[in-house]
Formats: structure tokens, C-alpha cells, sequence
């Protein structure tokens, strides 16, 4: 899928995709660079999970990102949809090529 093709979902549709992808990855670095632009800016560089937990960690961070923002993006929106649409670019194909 290229971005004009993604550009046409919606960014919680794109947030989805790309969490689902990044969580499946164990992506924990694509969450921190993330949420480092958002609103509510979470400290990020506090939180190092042990590798045996970064599912919890994700979990954790993502429940934080929640309460923080509402699950609003704010005016990091484009950012965030850019993002979103670069992540399932670059690492969307890897995942189909192995399924």
C-alpha cells in the first residue's frame, strides 16, 4: 500500500493499523518516538522496560497515553498521521512477506 492509498483512512483507523504492527514487532522505540510529540509528552525516557516485558511495558505506556490525552491527538494530528502511514509503509510489507 502506498501513502495516498493509507492517506484515505482515518487517523484512528491509521493508529490502529500502526499500533497493531508496532505492538507485534515489540516496537517499543516507534511508541517512545511517538509519544514524545504528543500533547501531553510523556517522560518516555524514564521508562526502560526489561525485553521479557515490553508487551506489559507497551500495554503500560499506551494505557498512560490514554488517560493522558483522552485518546485525542490534538494538534500533534498530522504529525502523528505521518507517523502512522510511515511505520505500516516501511514495516506493513515485511509482515505480509512472511504470512
Amino acid at each position: 500500500m502506498d501513502a495516498s492509498d493509507l492517506d484515505r483512512y482515518s487517523t484512528p483507523d491509521l493508529q490502529h493499523r500502526a499500533f497493531a504492527l508496532a505492538r507485534e514487532r515489540r516496537d517499543w522505540r516507534f511508541f517512545i518516538d511517538l509519544f514524545r510529540h504528543t500533547p501531553t509528552a510523556l517522560e518516555a525516557e524514564d521508562l526502560d522496560p526489561d525485553v521479557s516485558e515490553i508487551g506489559v511495558a507497551i500495554d503500560d505506556l499506551l494505557s498512560m497515553w490514554r488517560e493522558g490525552t483522552k485518546g485525542d491527538w490534538g494538534s500533534a494530528e498530522p504529525l502523528a498521521r505521518a507517523a502512522f502511514i510511515d511505520y505500516i509503509q516501511r514495516h506493513g510489507a515485511e509482515e505480509e512477506s512472511k504470512g
